[in-house]
């Protein structure tokens, strides 16, 4: 397959997997000059899968509708082209420069607070504008989170696994068993996935295992559960801040409607964590503080709104002064404020005080100088009778 053209324009130079429902490869655009490089997914092979090709172009032409919707965000890849060829079907995508989390994440390595408080954040952020599409991403996990070079951002990518497509495909297939060919990646995947009914919160709970992951440098399926809840039992293998622990504990929950209810619940939660300052020192607080600003826009513009999947419930937040701190410093663009309004005026008098007092020394010891120069001067105009 290495060499081969697709559709006569993209030349095939390296496989990156092969799944039951989809093959992927990294190919240069030949119809460009310095053929760019691209990522090709070709959807549906007839050898894998006996579908008729109506409903196989169905499934694809919902699969590209949904993927366009993505298509002007920043940390998503954006699809470049989709075609039919001798009834096959095949996404272009952005080839995104840079590694996956996988490279990062070392067995027995751990991460710190900040570090993963970060990753939550980042990673949360862009799940919000997936989620408030309508769409479910099924396979959060390290290799789906690049680390693109040209800025140190992380990217969410591999949307082959945004469904409702392969919904119907299982309704087709009917000596297919939902559980068995569950889409999702092992450690990473919540009980209603396993089942085949993921909801928005099912991204939560992977990308909350993988901060568990980060934290006690264990892989997801070597961590221990409780046999009688079905929870993850990670504290006493982690030094974890105890309120950092109960928001990573909420997004893991075994059941999802006692996770967090949406991506927006979630990372309102970790911005407050930053703004009590127990996690961070203090050497590093206005740098937590810029972060969890610079996320307010986005936190604003989907919180705010009337979302059925997306609006959070009032228990999601612990203060509602601090949400609508969010909400004000989002729309002027400005820096919250670490100290409280108290605090602010005292300092502010204190050096209003020791301001005025200074400036009345500085007058007089000028009053005192001037005075003495003129006595001097007078003496030379008039000097004393010898």
């Amino acid at each position: 397959m290495i060499g081969n053209l697709i559709c006569d324009r993209y030349r095939v130079i390296q496989i990156l997997n092969q799944g039951i429902f989809c093959r992927t490869y990294i190919a240069r655009d030949i119809s460009i000059t310095d053929y760019p490089t691209c990522v090709v997914k070709h959807f549906l092979p007839s050898d894998k899968i006996a579908l008729p090709i109506k409903t196989r172009r169905k499934l694809f032409t919902r699969e590209v509708g949904a993927l366009m919707k993505l298509d002007n965000y920043e940390y998503v890849p954006h699809l470049l082209n989709h075609f039919e060829e001798n009834q096959e079907f095949y996404l272009v995508q952005q080839f995104i420069n840079g590694h996956s989390l996988s490279a990062e994440l070392h067995p027995g390595k751990r991460w710190s607070e900040n570090k993963v408080i970060k990753l939550l954040q980042e990673v949360l952020n862009i799940l919000i504008f997936v989620h408030a599409q309508g769409l479910i991403h099924r396979d959060v996990k390290p290799s789906n989170i690049m680390r693109r070079r040209r800025d140190n951002r992380l990217v969410l990518i591999d949307f082959g696994a945004v469904k409702p497509m392969w919904d119907e495909l299982f309704r087709h297939q009917t000596n297919i068993d939902n559980t068995t060919v569950a889409i999702g990646t092992p450690g990473y995947m919540p009980y209603e996935q396993h089942q085949g009914k993921p909801v928005p919160n099912s991204d939560i709970y992977a990308l909350g295992v993988i901060g568990i992951q980060a934290l006690t440098g264990i892989h997801p399926v070597q961590l221990p559960k409780d046999p009688d809840t079905g929870e993850i039992v990670w504290g006493h293998l982690a030094r974890v801040n105890k309120r950092l622990a109960l928001v990573i504990n909420k997004m893991v929950c075994y059941h999802s409607q006692n996770r967090y209810k949406s991506a927006v619940a979630a990372l309102a939660a970790l911005i407050q964590l930053n703004n009590s300052n127990c996690i961070t020192s203090p050497t590093k607080k206005e740098n937590s503080i810029l972060e969890a600003v610079e996320l307010a826009p986005e936190l604003n513009q989907f919180s705010f709104k009337s979302h059925k999947l997306l609006a959070p419930s009032i228990k999601d937040f612990d203060s509602l002064k601090w949400d609508e701190k969010m909400k004000i410093a989002s729309q002027r663009n400005t820096i919250i404020s670490i100290f409280s309004s108290k605090s602010a005026l005292f300092i502010g008098l204190a050096i209003g005080v020791v301001s005025g007092f200074l400036l009345i020394i500085i007058s007089y010891l000028s009053i005192q100088t001037i005075d003495s120069i003129k006595l001097q001067n007078s003496q030379i105009k008039n000097p004393s009778p010898r």
